[in-house]
């Protein structure tokens, strides 16, 4: 918890602790922070290794869920953001939380068919699905999902009372459904991403979309 900043977010003991290379502290923002982008895609460099066109590629795909956070998410409190790497379990862990009010009740304003919180979960990582009027969009979940895909890790998206998880590293259960008992009403995302120092994330070129 050190590690990421929880204790200094939250003024508990322990504020001196050294941030390695390895984190980004839990942050909390109120607009689009590039530099914050910059550092996450560091964390992921360093433990896997990553051409320069997927690095800007991952760096637009945060960048856009973040800013998705700003423009749709009516969030009073921005949202909180962390990462990272642990090298034992060779995994990176991503989060990026806001207090908004879901997926469900903004993706329903622009798609009046969707019944719940799942079902809009599933519309949302469906790239070009925005709420955006007139405006394309959509595309970061979309090649988050993809990246995750790829590298057999793990992603999961809360928001009101539904919970859907990607688990590309069990075979056969690529997507669990879950239904709360505790609604949150803002929107969770997770990335759990395998460490493979041996294998290489390459573009075919640096302005070829993520794979």
């Amino acid at each position: 918890m050190s590690g990421i900043g929880f204790n200094q977010f939250f003024q508990l003991a322990d504020v001196d602790h050294k941030i390695e290379s390895s984190h980004v502290q839990l942050r909390r923002l109120d607009s689009i922070d590039y530099l914050l982008t910059d550092q996450i895609v560091d964390v992921f460099g360093y433990a896997i290794r990553m051409s320069d066109g997927l690095q800007g590629s991952l760096k637009l795909a945060l960048n856009e869920i973040m800013t998705n956070v700003f423009d749709h998410s009516g969030s009073a409190k921005g949202c909180y953001v962390c990462a990272q790497a642990y090298e034992k379990e060779e995994i990176i862990r991503l989060c990026v939380a806001d207090f908004g009010v879901g997926l469900f009740t903004r993706l329903k304003e622009k798609y009046s068919n969707l019944k719940n919180s799942y079902e809009a979960i599933k519309l949302a990582v469906r790239e070009g699905i925005t709420t955006r009027s007139g405006q394309e969009g959509g595309y970061g979940l979309s090649h988050i999902q993809r990246f995750i895909e790829v590298n057999a890790g793990k992603m999961s998206i809360l928001t009101g009372d539904g919970k859907a998880v990607w688990n590309y590293g069990v075979p056969k259960t690529k997507l669990r459904k879950q239904t709360m008992h505790l609604p949150f009403s803002g929107t969770i995302i997770n990335l759990e991403i395998n460490v493979d120092r041996e294998s290489v994330y390459f573009l075919s070129n640096s302005e070829d979309e993520i794979f």
